[in-house]
């Protein structure tokens, strides 16, 4: 119980200085739905691209079953050295294996299989980053990614700005290839900013 105390007292303050330093970090109703994920897959390994403060990491790292680890990707040096601080104080710093980087150029380097995967980085790049994991899916594997709708443009009639033009057709390809493509199931949720729940079944 202390255990849980103190991990949940670190969530919260993880939020507040989110918030307090306008640092995007998956929405309640999306973090609910990562760790049921999380909890009916019972992943082994985890991939998380984009870290950002490491919310959604130690998110993952408290529901994930024992001996699972957790590779995570970020860009940013600022959140990154901030990822490192709250992974340091979690308790599952020797789970969590955190790489600083730009995930286009990391993703082709990394070894192994992944059984889960989280895509919380740069909304135009989310079908490349999955074309370059996907030999590495693990069968059965389950992919979300947030952000999917991006304020309800993904899904609007409307014509968008003009400087979001790139990122909501980039979000609509890549929902087509994962809502059309043979070897994924996916669902899509209106929760937070949206949220797509993949489930790959590698072709024989």
């Amino acid at each position: 119980m202390t255990e849980l105390f103190e991990e949940s007292y670190l969530l919260n303050e993880m939020r507040n200085y989110a918030k307090t330093n306008h640092i995007p970090i998956i929405a309640p109703e999306g973090a609910s739905l990562l760790l049921q994920a999380i909890l009916a897959r019972q992943p082994h390994v985890i991939l998380e691209i984009g870290s950002a403060i490491a919310y959604s990491t130690l998110l993952m790292a408290m529901c994930m079953p024992p001996g699972a680890s957790i590779i995570t990707i970020e860009i940013n040096d600022d959140r990154i050295e901030t990822a490192q601080e709250y992974i340091a104080r979690s308790g599952f710093a020797s789970r969590i294996q955190l790489i600083q980087g730009d995930a286009a150029v990391v993703l082709p380097t990394l070894q192994g299989s992944f059984d889960f995967v989280f895509i919380d980085a740069a909304k135009g790049q989310y079908l490349d980053y999955l074309n370059k994991i996907k030999t590495r899916l693990a069968p059965q594997a389950t992919i979300i990614a947030d952000n999917v709708l991006f304020r309800g443009m993904v899904r609007s009639d409307a014509k968008p700005p003009r400087r979001f033009k790139t990122i909501v057709k980039r979000l609509r390809d890549y929902l087509h290839f994962v809502t059309t493509h043979p070897e994924f199931t996916t669902q899509t949720y209106e929760h937070g900013d949206g949220l797509a729940i993949s489930y790959y079944q590698r072709s024989e």
